[in-house]
């Protein structure tokens, strides 16, 4: 597909030629050219679509995109180093809360009200359990809340795209560098006003803010150290979400405000400085996840010369190389990707400079 001169999507298939939809256009821009059918499907239903079965016949019948008949090794590859688990749908949600979005209106509304009591978690939180001993906790019991503040995360990004009128978005399981995570597909969010895209990119914070006041009260209540401890890694994990060179909240929010400021020159100087400590970080990551290649090789070394060492412990080698391969690859990923950004900043600053 083509964009014309009149600024619509041109298709071009091997018998014909027309224009697409705007819907169509805009489906076939966040979907790959060719792939396979599952993949296909599973990306529909994250975008939203009901019957994404359809959907992906009428675009194979259009030409815009190509199924592949069998996957290959780089599909296999991808599947290992890039997996992704979905975990809930939108229908699923839509029941879930659906007392709490009668209308897009009202989840506006609501979602001021939840601002306000997450404020008060998040200072809540830091202030009165950050710098404080819990001490003997029950270490699953800890996790199960830590694991439930994290869907609680992902379902405010989910809700505050419902707010603002994007409806709400299903919600997946991967892996990012060498960090387990949730994500939620908000693709579309380029269309909807700065204030919007900032309002779903906090949603996350907002949620588990929220839900902080909720174990503060209860931590108040019964005074379980389990409570405070859950409440210290939720924090924790909100301040690593919250950092720009990652690519979870705090990176697309900065994207975001960039994206809004990027033809005035006092914001590109800003993302000159960005993608400097941008690659620093980067080496820096690439240069401790290398440094742990060795040991895992002479460990691996170790479990093919002796079999029986996997059942004594070296089945964690496994889990480490895999981790390590996680991190290799997701770190090269990072130059691809800041390498991307330099060439938009360098357009970007070239365009201004033949404006001027």
């Amino acid at each position: 597909a083509e964009r014309s001169a009149s600024g619509k999507v041109l298709a071009i298939t091997d018998t014909s030629c027309y224009h697409l939809a705007e819907e169509t256009a805009w489906l076939t821009a966040n979907l790959p050219e060719t792939g396979h059918k599952a993949g296909y499907l599973r990306s529909l239903s994250e975008l939203g679509l009901n019957e994404p079965e359809k959907v992906f016949d009428k675009l194979v019948s259009l030409g815009a995109i190509r199924g592949k008949a069998r996957y290959t090794w780089k599909d296999i590859l991808g599947m290992v180093l890039m997996p992704q688990v979905r975990l809930l749908s939108a229908r699923f949600q839509e029941r879930l809360l659906g007392f709490l979005i009668a209308s897009p209106a009202a989840a506006e509304k609501l979602s001021r009200l939840f601002v306000a009591l997450s404020v008060v978690g998040l200072m809540w939180g830091f202030c009165g359990i950050w710098f404080t001993s819990t001490g003997k906790t029950d270490g699953l019991f800890v996790v199960v809340l830590v694991v439930l503040g994290s869907l609680i995360h992902e379902l405010g990004h989910s809700f505050s795209a419902m707010a603002t009128g994007m409806g709400l978005r299903p919600i997946g399981f991967s892996v990012y560098l060498i960090y387990p995570v949730f994500y939620t597909n908000v693709s579309g969010i380029e269309r909807v006003p700065l204030a919007a895209r900032v309002l779903i990119d906090c949603g996350g914070f907002v949620f588990q803010g929220v839900f902080l006041l909720v174990l503060l009260l209860l931590h108040s209540i019964t005074g379980n150290p389990g409570i405070a401890e859950a409440v210290r890694w939720i924090l924790v994990i909100i301040f690593f979400n919250l950092n720009p060179l990652f690519r979870t909240d705090g990176y697309w929010l900065y994207k975001d405000i960039y994206s809004e400021f990027k033809e005035r020159c006092w914001a590109r100087v800003v993302h000159y400085l960005y993608l400097a400590v941008f690659v620093v970080f980067s080496v820096w990551f690439l240069w401790r996840v290398g440094g742990r290649l060795g040991e895992i090789l002479r460990e691996l070394n170790l479990l093919f010369h002796s079999p029986g060492y996997f059942f004594a412990g070296g089945y964690r080698i496994i889990m480490g190389a895999y981790f390590v391969l996680l991190g290799l690859s997701g770190g090269l990923r990072r130059f691809k990707e800041g390498r991307q950004e330099w060439k938009e900043l360098r357009a970007v600053t070239a365009g201004s400079q033949s404006f001027s």
